[in-house]
């Protein structure tokens, strides 16, 4: 058993497509065995057997395919701790987690989990979430109910389903979720059928290395969507001694806004690169490869939140 285990939660709203994503997944690759963790059971399937005890809190169910399906009325952080113990003992073996998000559910508490956690980072890795957003539904949900689109905030990898379903070419569309989260890959979905690559090479919750962002500059927003998205670049360096309070201070003041961040930082009399990452109030840094005499330092912030105030973030990185 090789740890950390590779985490991927999927989370979209009721009737997205997760569960026909995760059944393509299941049947569908050949290279790992899989356990997930589901919210909500309900009726899928995925044809299994009970393997534990009635007693016990958490159910192993292993499912045709050998992979296997868990489920506990406990908290995910106890959960965990449980799959670390049965796979410590061998009573249990997979290669990859995947945690099945309930509709309604926003993912930042449990992408929290991973990232404070000490014993729980220990063993699992998380590498990204991945979220099913109903093309035809979104419009209406969006509207009505803000954890669609704090569900595509949180992205690393968007997947649109039901684009066969709307009249209007579906790239406005993605336009729209570029407006959004202009960090996250987005791919059109049929049927659940998925590239498997595209899973193999999310790594969202690694700190960034050699590369930029690569962000896109993006539209103007077509659907005024709450959730929005920026990069913000600089070529002057930036001191540490008080870059560090600005970031503090907007973590205070927007604490209730801001869903996931990320940065390559160019530091004063620093040879190396500052590497950062957060969601919400919960962050690390650290100091990465130093900067090559082939490169020209730079810095880039990406901030992803719930009506950021754009034109105050910038002129606050500006002024330093």
């Amino acid at each position: 058993m090789i740890f950390p285990i590779p985490v991927f939660i999927i989370t979209g709203f009721l009737g997205a497509g997760k569960t026909t994503l995760l059944n393509y997944i299941l049947y569908h690759q050949t290279t790992h065995k899989i356990a997930i963790i589901e919210n909500e059971l309900g009726n899928t399937a995925l044809d299994s057997i009970v393997l534990s005890q009635e007693k016990q809190s958490l159910h192993i169910r292993t499912l045709q395919n050998g992979c296997i399906c868990c489920n506990s009325h406990a908290e995910l952080e106890i959960t965990l701790i449980q799959l670390i113990n049965q796979l410590k003992t061998h009573q249990i073996q997979f290669s990859q987690l995947m945690i099945e998000c309930t509709g309604m559910a926003d993912p930042g508490s449990i992408i929290k989990t991973f990232l404070t956690h000490d014993h729980v980072s220990s063993y699992f890795q998380l590498k990204g979430v991945v979220t099913v957003v109903d093309a035809f539904n979104a419009p209406y949900q969006f509207k009505h109910f803000h954890v669609t689109q704090a569900q595509i905030g949180y992205a690393d990898l968007i997947l649109v389903s039901k684009i066969d379903l709307i009249n209007k070419p579906y790239q406005d569309f993605f336009k729209q979720l570029a407006y959004m989260n202009n960090r996250a890959n987005i791919h059109p979905i049929f049927n659940g059928r998925l590239d498997l690559t595209l899973l193999d090479q999310l790594d969202g919750f690694s700190l960034p290395s050699q590369s930029s962002f690569l962000c896109q500059e993006l539209p103007d927003n077509p659907l005024d969507a709450q959730v929005n998205s920026f990069v913000i670049r600089r070529d002057e360096p930036f001191d540490l001694h008080t870059l560090s309070p600005l970031f503090e201070r907007l973590l205070v003041n927007f604490k209730d806004q801001l869903l996931r961040y990320k940065a390559i930082l160019y530091i004063k009399d620093t040879p190396e690169r500052l590497l950062l990452q957060g969601i919400q109030q919960v962050y690390n840094s650290d100091f990465g490869s130093p900067w090559s005499e082939s490169e020209v330092p730079f810095s880039e912030l990406v901030f992803i939140g719930i009506a950021l105030p754009e034109q105050e973030f910038r002129k606050a990185f500006t002024e330093l």
